[in-house]
């Protein structure tokens, strides 16, 4: 009700240069225009730049849905914490993360402002302390029991909270670098593949920790582990912050009233990767 706006040039706050941004960038006419838009699919689904979105996206959601639905679970029957106590300590590591993707997306902004970061260095740095730091902290989180809970409690909040640099400056704003155009598409893609760790990490987390012992929660942290490194590695061989060839396109804007298609130049890129075979991507 107080921030939400039907158009950007109806928000009381925005800036001159922020509006500019925007209009250049999504190409309005006011409802006086349609937009004649034909949409790269193949370049999309071949894009390795694309893909190293989604298996990001998904190999982060599978420690997002790991916690999301069994950190109640592993407080009671782990780490002995009162069922009382439990659920207020479940909403810590939620708080951090919050804060984290706050705090750690005005700070990668500002390093990219400086120049002291490249915006493919930024999304690369971002996406692999959100994944590697807890991928390190949650093999912790697993050799904790009731006599050191505190701990435990604090590897938890603490790797989950430091996962919020993926959304500060990582792989889930990576659409609008690559292909601003097309960033909702992908995004969509996207989200699509990571929904499955949704079903399968509780899935397979009941299934593994049929007697709740310790050593079957390891198994669990371990796997957790495993799939954040995994995507980490793959973000950092396969992501860019470059604009894609097939993004670059001229766009024709058709008039209703005089039916002229006038081809519009998409606004400069802050990075563009020129090369002919990195556009292919």
């Amino acid at each position: 009700m107080l921030l939400v706006f039907d158009s950007p040039d109806q928000h009381p706050r925005i800036s001159a240069q922020e509006l500019e941004y925007i209009q250049a960038s999504l190409r309005g006419r006011g409802g006086k225009s349609s937009t004649a838009v034909t949409i790269p699919w193949r370049s999309i689904l071949t894009s390795k730049p694309v893909w190293a979105i989604v298996v990001t996206h998904t190999c982060a959601n599978w420690g997002t849905y790991t916690f999301l639905t069994n950190i109640p679970t592993y407080l009671k029957e782990v780490l002995r914490f009162d069922i009382k106590k439990s659920g207020l300590v479940s909403s810590l590591p939620y708080i951090g993360f919050w804060l984290v993707i706050n705090i750690s997306g005005h700070i990668f902004d500002m390093l990219q402002s400086r120049g002291s970061l490249t915006p493919t260095a930024a999304r690369k740095i971002g996406n692999s302390m959100g994944l590697m730091l807890p991928a390190v902290l949650v093999l912790g989180v697993g050799f904790m029991d009731c006599h050191s809970a505190l701990w435990g409690v604090v590897l938890l909040t603490v790797g989950v909270a430091m996962s919020g640099c993926q959304y500060g400056s990582g792989f889930i704003i990576n659409p609008g670098d690559i292909a601003p155009r097309y960033a909702g598409i992908i995004f969509g893609i996207s989200n699509t593949f990571a929904t499955i760790p949704g079903f399968l990490a509780p899935t397979a987390i009941g299934y593994i920790t049929s007697d709740q012992t310790q050593g079957q929660w390891q198994i669990v942290f371990f796997i957790c582990a495993a799939i954040y490194v995994s995507g980490a590695i793959f973000y950092m061989v396969f992501g860019t912050a470059h604009l894609q060839g097939w993004a670059c396109e001229e766009l024709v804007t058709i008039i209703p009233e005089h039916s002229v298609p006038v081809p519009v130049p998409l606004p400069a890129p802050l990075e563009t990767d020129s090369s002919p075979d990195k556009a292919k991507d």
